[in-house]
C-alpha cells in the first residue's frame, strides 16, 4: 500500500492526529508528512503512505502558500492565539492607515532573517524548543534566513488584517505577524491560518476528515492515492529495459540508451509502465545507479 493522499486537516488536529488516523484507517505502520501544521492551523496536509515515505522530503522542502489572520493591538508567548497575552504596546491605541499596512508588508518580501517561536519544534540541545519554553528555560534560537516570494493584503480593518503569502522552506507564518506587529508597532499575534499549497498538491484538491471517513478504507486505498511520483514529478523519466530489470531490483547499475547531464536524477520505469523508483546518473562510469527501488508490483504506472 503505497501512495499519497491530501488532507484538509481540522483546527485543534495535531499533524500526528492525522497521520495516527490514517494508520488506523488503513491498518498500515508505514505513514508520514510533508510538513508539520500546528493545532490551530487548518488546510492542506500531505500525507505519504509505504514507499512515498521515502519521497515526502521534497514536499517538506517545497514552497508553501497560506492565507493568514493577524490581529493587530497586542502579541502573545506563542506569537498566535494558543498563547497568553502579552502587555499591550504603547502604541496600541494606534491604527495604522492602509497606506501603512502596505508599506510594511512590502519590507518582508524577498529573504530576510526571521527568528523561530520559542513554542516550536525546533530542537535546542536536542529538546523541542517547546518543552523549553513551557519548563520555563531559556530558548537560544538562532535567526535564519527565510524567504518570501509574494505578499498582498487581502482585507484590512482594524485590528484585523488578513494575507495572502507565498514563502519557501522553513517560514514561520508566527513570526511574520509576531513581526508585522513590531514593524506597525501595534504588536500583532497570528489569529487563524489555512495552508492552501504545497508544491505542486493544492487545498482544492484535498479530502476532508468526514470525506474520508466515509470512503477511505484499504480497499478504496487504490482509487483515492495519488502517485508517489508525484513527488517528484519535475524529474526527468528513465525508462529502464527489460534486460536490465533483473539488475534494477538487485540495485545493481543498469545501462541504458538514455542521456544525462552530470548530477541527474530520474523517474524510473519499466517498460510496462510501472514505476520502479529513482536512479541517479554517474557521468564517469556512464550507467544510472538505482537509489531508489520500488519492488512489490502494485501497478503504479505513469
Amino acid at each position: 500500500m503505497h501512495g499519497i493522499l491530501l488532507v484538509d486537516k481540522p483546527r485543534g488536529w495535531t499533524s500526528h492526529d492525522v497521520v495516527q488516523w490514517v494508520r488506523t484507517r488503513l491498518r498500515v505502520e508505514t505513514v508520514g508528512h510533508g510538513g508539520t501544521l500546528d493545532p490551530a492551523a487548518e488546510g492542506l496536509l500531505v500525507i505519504a503512505v509505504g514507499i512515498a515515505t521515502r519521497l515526502v522530503r521534497h514536499a517538506a522542502d517545497a514552497d508553501k502558500s497560506y492565507v493568514a489572520h493577524i490581529v493587530l493591538g497586542t502579541g502573545t508567548t506563542s506569537d498566535d492565539l494558543e498563547g497568553e497575552p502579552l502587555a499591550a504596546s504603547p502604541l496600541s491605541l494606534y491604527r495604522p492607515a492602509l497606506r501603512d499596512v502596505h508599506s510594511a508588508l512590502a519590507e518582508f518580501l524577498g529573504e530576510y532573517e526571521q527568528q523561530p517561536p520559542i513554542y516550536s519544534a525546533l530542537k535546542v540541545g536536542g529538546v523541542a524548543a517547546y518543552r523549553r519554553a513551557r519548563a520555563g528555560q531559556p530558548v537560544p534560537l538562532k535567526r535564519r534566513v527565510v524567504r518570501v516570494n509574494s505578499l498582498r493584503l487581502v482585507q484590512y480593518s482594524y485590528p484585523d488584517l488578513i494575507v495572502s503569502l507565498d514563502c519557501g522552506k522553513g517560514f514561520y507564518v508566527r513570526s511574520f505577524a509576531r513581526d508585522l506587529g513590531t514593524r506597525l508597532g501595534t504588536g500583532a499575534y497570528l489569529h487563524g491560518l489555512v495552508r492552501t499549497r504545497v508544491g505542486r498538491f493544492s487545498l482544492a484538491s484535498a479530502w476532508s476528515i468526514d470525506e474520508l471517513n466515509r470512503v477511505l478504507t484499504p480497499s478504496s486505498w487504490p482509487l483515492i492515492a495519488r502517485h508517489p511520483d508525484e513527488f517528484v514529478a519535475e524529474l526527468p523519466v528513465l525508462l529502464v529495459p527489460e534486460r536490465e530489470l533483473r539488475a534494477w531490483y538487485h540495485g545493481a547499475p543498469v545501462r541504458c540508451s538514455a542521456s544525462s547531464s552530470p548530477g541527474t536524477t530520474a523517474r524510473a520505469y519499466a517498460p510496462d509502465g510501472n514505476w520502479i523508483g529513482l536512479a541517479h546518473f554517474d557521468p564517469q562510469k556512464r550507467y544510472w545507479q538505482p537509489v531508489l527501488v520500488h519492488r512489490d508490483g502494485s501497478g503504479w504506472r505513469g
